[in-house]
């Protein structure tokens, strides 16, 4: 009866499997297979474990592995029947179909897929976004959302890493947001706020009109300005650094000899002269810091881009004993920009160019700026009284802005909010 027993089982089997083969159900029974996974293979002897199945289905998509089948001639006490198959490990991998064996253990369940992976609408495909589908020769689809396309504006080829866009740009250009915008390679090396890379701006200090080449800032200067230092290696990234008409570095040119103007006198267009032409700003101090007038150059543009660039105002206060000067400028807005601020007395003794940069910060916008402002202040222990502040000159390092009162004090005007009582505006063609 053992024996009989033993080949009851194979032959139903066979008989089964040739008449798959017969009625022409084979094709369908390779599908299913494709689907579901192979079993294990049936144990030999005392009821051994058959083989894990291979998982079925895509890799996206891993189908269930079927059934093992059961151990042969295994004994009811015997613990290894035929084990069941795996599923398949895909992103979405099934579990498993346990195995059925009558006298042995049944099979362990295949094992879940690991990745995770996303249906897109319009399709019943699962897609991981984190690497994206390759979209033509150079490009990547579904990258870090579903559909998203990324951008080969300006690039060679592009790819998703981590489900962002990772771009191979062109030459000359750059992908400055990667991750937050998708818009290729959006950025031109060859201008001069991005000369050679994104964070690489061209300084605008004495420059009329900036430029780059070859990731090298090219800078043309304006009159007063020169790139003294433009052939020097490792090159200098501050535009055309030299003032020509600096108080104690008076000249005309790079390679021309300069010499400091005594106190009395002002460089115009590289040399030493008396001035000519000033704005007097004359208020009445006390040693209360309360008391104040300001002063304001109002720019006939009403609003001028001076970003990036500097702004100097000469003066000169000669009797000046106490108080402050301080110097900031307004936008289209009426909001301040950040102050500089001097002791009248340190002003006293020779002409000085106050200067102070133009760039936005706060509510500031330094794109727009309506006029400097002027506030000479009291303080203790003792002010002269009134304190008067000569001003010959206003300018910006890219002359844009260029006041030399020759005539008149042009655009002046004391403020209505602060001031001391007392306090007057005038012009006068030269020092008393």
């Amino acid at each position: 009866m053992a024996k009989k027993s033993s080949w009851l089982p194979k032959a139903s089997a066979t008989t089964g499997l040739l008449l798959l083969i017969a009625s022409g159900c084979m094709k369908d029974l390779d599908a299913l297979s494709e689907k579901w996974g192979h079993g294990g293979t049936a144990g030999k002897g005392h009821g051994g474990s058959g083989g894990a199945g291979k998982g079925g289905g895509s890799p996206a998509s891993g189908g269930l592995g079927e059934s093992g089948a059961s151990g042969e001639g295994g004994e009811p006490d015997e613990p290894n029947g035929g084990k069941g198959g795996k599923g398949g490990s895909g992103p979405s991998g099934g579990s498993g179909h346990a195995g059925s064996g009558t006298s042995g253990r049944g099979g362990t369940g295949g094992g879940v897929g690991g990745s995770s992976c996303t249906v897109c609408g319009g399709s019943n495909e699962c897609f991981d976004l984190s690497v994206g589908v390759p979209d033509g020769d150079n490009g990547v689809t579904n990258c870090g959302a579903c559909n998203l396309t990324c951008s080969l504006d300006n690039a060679n080829s592009a790819s998703c890493k981590s489900g962002a866009c990772d771009l191979k740009c062109k030459t000359n250009y750059a992908d400055c947001n990667p991750g937050v915008l998708n818009d290729g390679c959006e950025t031109d090396l060859t201008k001069p706020a991005t000369c050679g890379s994104c964070s690489f701006a061209c300084s605008l200090v004495g420059v009329a009109t900036a430029g780059c080449a070859s990731g090298r800032c090219t800078p043309t200067c304006t009159p007063l300005y020169g790139d003294c230092n433009g052939d020097v290696q490792p090159v200098m990234n501050d535009g055309c650094e030299v003032y020509f008409d600096a108080l104690d570095r008076c000249t005309t040119g790079c390679s021309v000899a300069s010499v400091a103007c005594g106190a009395t006198q002002v460089c115009n267009n590289g040399t030493c002269v008396a001035p000519d032409g000033l704005v007097v700003l004359s208020t009445p101090l006390t040693t209360s810091t309360t008391d104040a007038t300001r002063w304001s150059d109002i720019f006939p543009t009403n609003m001028v881009n001076l970003e990036g660039t500097s702004m100097s105002l000469r003066v000169y206060a000669p009797g000046a004993t106490g108080g402050s000067i301080t110097v900031f400028m307004s936008d289209n807005g009426s909001n301040f920009g950040p102050e500089v601020s001097f002791d009248l007395s340190s002003i006293n003794q020779k002409w000085t160019d106050i200067t102070i940069p133009c760039v936005s910060s706060g509510t500031f916008n330094a794109k727009i700026v309506k006029q400097v402002n002027i506030r000479v202040q009291g303080a203790p222990p003792s002010v002269t009284s009134p304190t008067v502040v000569y001003v010959d000159n206003v300018r910006t390092s890219n002359m844009v802005v260029n006041d030399t009162f020759d005539t008149s004090f042009g655009n002046f005007v004391k403020s209505g909010l602060v001031f001391v009582s007392g306090s007057t505006l005038s012009w006068t063609a030269a020092m008393p």
